[in-house]
This record gives structure tokens, C-alpha cells and sequence, in this order.
């Protein structure tokens, strides 16, 4: 495969889907996304590993990967969350001897992404998942966990199943079938050697085999590509409405066009420009809600809500 043509184009198509984008994208496209993606994946794990080297361990772990976006308090908590539900499809799995990581829906919460019913029912098993830089961790005897994560991830779920919902209440059965297939797309899951060859690992870094590193990394590449698609829908979606504002009246006097002509406001695949601007977007942002003197020292990643997402920032 030529370095010109991206490896996952599949995964991000089908993810562009799932976040609004029903067309097809251009190669560019597509490319300068997985682009961006994999310079974000380089950047969290060159962190992860140096963190690692400085307490004096040869391979990063699951708290290294997750410490890099540990100011972002939601974020946290989605991956907590979707590692937790990840526990409990273990314990269904082993149970019943079924393979139940195929209910997986990366880059989304369980809380509201259809979980499994047998997910659903082993609820009251779901154990918090505690991390090193928690207050709780500081005790031996761990006191009563209070329920508060649920109000950091519940408007954003609730508000990303709107969002579904109004994407999803125009749909035939085939293109919900759809839809619902493509939820599932993951630059990890069953493809981990060509992930690992993609994103530098055993290069850039290295992990345990029998870490949660890649199931992560497939949960925060799919919020990526998805948050990345929704702003940049919402980039072309303000040029479209701007044109609109702007036609004069000399545009509903003019030639309609032939038979086969699109239609005068038929809305174009996601341009580069539309995920140029999208990035920019999304890394000024963050800009303005992090202290000046720490902005070339944070790792920022395209792995917030569809609100705030933050991303690398380089300052030499």
C-alpha cells in the first residue's frame, strides 16, 4: 500500500458515518484525518513512555496513557466507564463461553451507546476503575465510592444520544442496519498488528501484552475521528447557511440547470478545508482554557466531547 493511500480508510469512513457524514469522503480527506490521528497516537505515546522511563519502568501502562488527558475530568471518566463495561463483558464472557467484546462500540459510552443485555443486567457489578492520582488511592482502607461520575458523562450521553437520534429517525431499516454496523469501527479491534506497525509502537513505546493499551488507544482514535467529523460538519454546515444569507435575487432567476445538474444547495462530501479548519477549531479552544505557561507542556488529544476537544500542541 503506497504512502499516499490511507491504511484505515475503511474504519474512518465508517466512523465519518456514524458521526453525520453519509457521503463519501475524498482520499484526502480520509488521509489528512488518519493524519492527524496518528500524530495525535505518536504524541500520547512518546509522553506514556517517558513517564514511564522517569518512575524506572521499561513499558508504560494503562495509567500512563490515561495521565495524559487527565485534566479533562469527562474524558476520564469514559474511559473508566468503557473499561469497566469492558470488565463485566469479560466476566459475561467467561461465564458463557461467548465472545462478548463484539458489543464494543468504540469511541462512546456505554451508558449510551446499546449495551448488550447482558452487560445491562450485570450492572450492579461494574467496579470503578482506580487510577494512582486519586484521592482514594492515598488510603488502605478504601472508603465507599460515591456515585458522581455519572453526572461528569450523563449530559454528554445524553446529549450524545440526541444527536443519534436525530441522525437516525430518517432511516430505512437497511441504513439503520447500517448505521448500527458501523458504530463498531475500530482501528484496534482484530487488526492490533497493523495498528501497532501504524501508530509506532514497539518503536515509539512499548506496553505489556496483557494491558488494556490498545483497547484504549481504539476507544480514543474513535472519538478522534468522530469529534473531528462532527466539527468539521458543523464548519460546512455554517458556509452553507452563510451562502444562503447571502444570495441575491438574481439567484432565483437564473437557469435551473439540465435534467441531471445537482440540486443548487445539495451539500458536498467534507472538503480538507472543512478538517483543516475543524482542527484549528478544536486546538484553539483548548488554548484558551489552558494556562499560558503549560501549553507547551500538556498532551493534547482529539478525545473530548463534541463541546471541547482538545489536541497535541507543539511549542518549540
Amino acid at each position: 500500500m503506497s504512502s499516499s493511500e490511507p491504511k484505515f480508510r475503511q474504519e474512518i469512513q465508517q466512523m465519518m458515518y456514524v458521526s453525520g457524514e453519509t457521503l463519501d469522503p475524498s482520499t484526502e480527506t480520509i488521509l489528512l484525518i488518519e493524519t492527524l490521528v496518528q500524530q495525535q497516537v505518536f504524541h500520547m505515546l512518546k509522553s506514556s513512555q517517558e513517564l514511564a522511563w522517569r518512575r524506572g519502568a521499561r513499558f508504560f501502562s494503562n495509567d500512563d496513557l490515561i495521565f495524559q488527558v487527565r485534566n479533562d475530568s469527562a474524558r476520564v471518566e469514559r474511559i473508566r466507564n468503557f473499561l469497566a463495561w469492558k470488565a463485566v463483558r469479560k466476566t459475561t464472557k467467561d461465564a458463557d463461553g461467548k465472545e462478548a467484546t463484539d458489543d464494543f462500540v468504540f469511541g462512546e459510552d456505554d451508558t449510551g451507546a446499546g449495551s448488550s443485555q447482558d452487560a445491562t443486567g450485570s450492572a450492579s457489578q461494574i467496579l470503578p476503575v482506580s487510577l494512582p492520582w486519586d484521592v482514594e488511592s492515598f488510603y488502605e482502607v478504601q472508603v465507599p465510592v460515591i456515585e458522581h461520575h455519572g453526572e461528569l458523562i450523563g449530559a454528554a450521553s445524553l446529549e450524545k444520544l440526541r444527536k443519534n437520534d436525530e441522525r437516525t429517525q430518517g432511516m430505512t431499516a437497511s441504513e439503520y442496519a447500517t448505521w448500527s454496523q458501523y458504530r463498531h469501527a475500530s482501528f484496534t479491534w482484530r487488526k492490533a498488528k497493523r495498528f501497532r506497525e501504524w501508530a509506532g509502537l514497539g518503536t515509539i513505546a512499548e506496553h505489556k501484552p496483557n494491558d488494556d493499551v490498545l483497547d484504549i488507544l481504539g476507544f480514543i482514535t474513535s472519538e478522534m475521528v468522530q469529534n473531528l467529523t462532527i466539527e468539521a460538519l458543523k464548519i460546512q454546515c455554517g458556509e452553507i447557511e452563510s451562502r444562503e444569507y447571502s444570495m441575491d435575487n438574481s439567484y432565483e432567476n437564473q437557469d435551473a440547470g439540465g435534467l441531471f445538474s445537482p440540486p443548487l444547495r445539495a451539500r458536498n462530501p467534507l472538503q480538507t478545508r472543512h478538517i483543516r479548519q475543524a482542527f484549528q477549531n478544536l486546538q484553539s479552544r483548548r488554548l484558551r482554557k489552558t494556562p499560558f505557561k503549560r501549553r507547551g507542556q500538556v498532551a493534547y488529544v482529539l478525545v473530548g466531547s463534541s463541546t471541547c476537544i482538545p489536541f497535541v500542541q507543539h511549542t518549540d
